[in-house]
C-alpha cells in the first residue's frame, strides 16, 4: 500500500497533479480542491498522504494534504453508492469544514449541491457520517476551531475555511489572510500559510 509520496511537483491540472520522485518515476494523484489549492508551483517540493485505489482494469492514487483529508475521504467510500468520484466531488465543493457542518446538522441538502450527488446519496452521508462522527469516531475533529474558540463569520471564504482545516485558529487565519494580497486562492493560501510560518518563528 502507498500511503506517502515524496517528490517535486511536475503536471498540474483541476482535480489531478504529478508527482516526480527522486527515482525518478511520476506519479499521477487525483486531488480535491483543498489540497489543490495547497500544492506548490511546478518543480517545488512536496509530500502527499495517499490512498490506492485497487481495481481490475485501473489502479489509482488520490492524495490529500492532511491525513484528515484522507481520513474523510475513506469515511465517505464506507457509504455505500458514493465511490471515489463522488467523495471527490462531496470534498471539492464543499471544502472539509463546510462538509462537516452540512453532516453534522442535517442538512443534505447542501451536501445534494455537489456535482454527481444526488438526493438519496446525500441523505445516506448525511445519516451514516452523522452518528459516526458524533459518536466521537470523527477522524477530523481538527477539521473546526477548538472549543472555546470563535467560529468564522459567516460567509467565510474557501482560503479562510482551508486554513481552519489545516488546524489553524480563526483569529490566527484572519489576521495572516490580511498580508495575503493575491486574487487567485491558491496564490492567497500560500501567502497566508508563509505568514503565519514566520509568525510562529518569532
Amino acid at each position: 500500500m502507498i500511503v506517502e509520496i515524496e517528490g517535486t511537483v511536475g503536471e498540474r491540472h483541476p482535480g489531478h497533479v504529478v508527482v516526480r520522485t527522486a527515482g525518478g518515476l511520476g506519479y499521477g494523484l487525483d486531488v480535491a480542491r483543498e489540497t489543490e489549492m495547497l500544492l506548490p508551483g511546478p518543480g517545488e517540493a512536496v509530500r502527499l498522504y495517499t490512498h490506492l485505489i485497487v481495481r481490475e482494469d485501473q489502479w489509482r492514487l488520490i492524495g490529500f494534504a492532511t491525513e484528515a483529508e484522507r481520513a474523510v475521504f475513506l469515511d465517505l467510500l464506507d457509504v455505500n453508492g458514493v465511490g471515489v468520484k463522488g467523495a471527490l466531488s462531496l470534498m471539492s465543493h464543499l471544502g472539509l469544514a463546510r462538509l462537516r457542518q452540512a453532516v453534522l446538522t442535517g442538512d443534505w441538502k447542501e451536501l445534494k449541491g455537489a456535482p454527481g450527488i444526488g438526493a438519496k446519496i446525500a441523505q445516506r452521508v448525511q445519516l451514516e457520517l452523522a452518528g459516526r462522527w458524533t459518536k466521537g469516531a470523527e477522524p477530523a475533529a481538527m477539521l473546526s476551531p477548538r472549543a472555546g474558540h470563535e467560529e468564522p463569520s459567516a460567509p467565510a471564504d474557501d482560503v479562510m475555511l482551508a486554513l481552519i482545516s489545516l488546524g489553524y485558529q480563526p483569529g490566527e487565519a484572519r489576521e495572516a489572510l490580511k498580508l495575503a494580497v493575491a486574487e487567485e486562492p491558491e496564490v492567497r493560501l500560500r501567502e497566508a500559510l508563509k505568514a503565519l510560518d514566520r509568525g510562529r518563528r518569532r
